[in-house]
């Protein structure tokens, strides 16, 4: 089995917008690529794990994700693995409601990469910029790395705190955090 890389998308790869509802809304962040490059040199499989409740709340559909993460993979060198998402909203809506075991931070899309592509948790590593995209890691063997690229840092790390959760480092963006990963052998 093969180890991977975890990615949240939204604050982690791209700027963090209220949604990223059409291609013209993406901006990858400086320095992604060249860092994905690195960890799949370094034989991490990079796999996009994305809450995208937009699609219940009705802002786009999942024709437009596709669109969406099929310019991201061009944007990102055609690097990650897969790109895997949850639609759903708690609060439902356009079909997409009601509880669901993948919206982050359930760790379902995590299992569902384990069981799709053969990935392993062990040797891996979960990196995002948010503690909904950290705590899906909560009691398995996976490195996590939370990202201050995004979403307001002392507030995730006080959500982080409240749930008893201590990431494994702290890093300025993705390129400091595969930096940190990388030096670590």
């Amino acid at each position: 089995m093969t180890r991977a890389a975890f990615l949240d998308r939204d604050g982690t790869l791209n700027r963090d917008v209220d949604f990223v509802r059409r291609v013209a809304d993406l901006e990858v962040l400086p320095g992604v690529p060249a860092a994905l490059g690195r960890l799949d040199a370094a034989g991490y499989r990079p796999v996009v794990l994305t809450n995208q409740s937009g699609i219940a709340r009705g802002l786009f559909d999942e024709g437009e994700l596709a669109r969406i993460h099929a310019a991201l993979h061009e944007r990102l060198r055609r690097l990650p693995l897969a790109y895997l998402h949850c639609p759903h909203h708690p609060d439902g809506g356009h079909g997409y409601g009601g509880a669901c075991t993948c919206r982050k931070p359930a760790p379902g899309l995590l299992h569902e990469a384990r069981q799709l592509l053969g990935v392993t948790f062990a040797g891996s590593v979960l990196i995002g910029d948010s503690a909904r995209d950290l705590l899906p890691a909560r009691g398995l063997p996976i490195t996590t790395i939370h990202v201050r690229s995004g979403k307001p840092f002392a507030d995730e790390r006080d959500k982080l705190r409240a749930a008893g959760f201590v990431p494994d480092h702290e890093a300025d963006d993705l390129a400091a955090a595969v930096d940190w990963l990388l030096a670590r052998g």
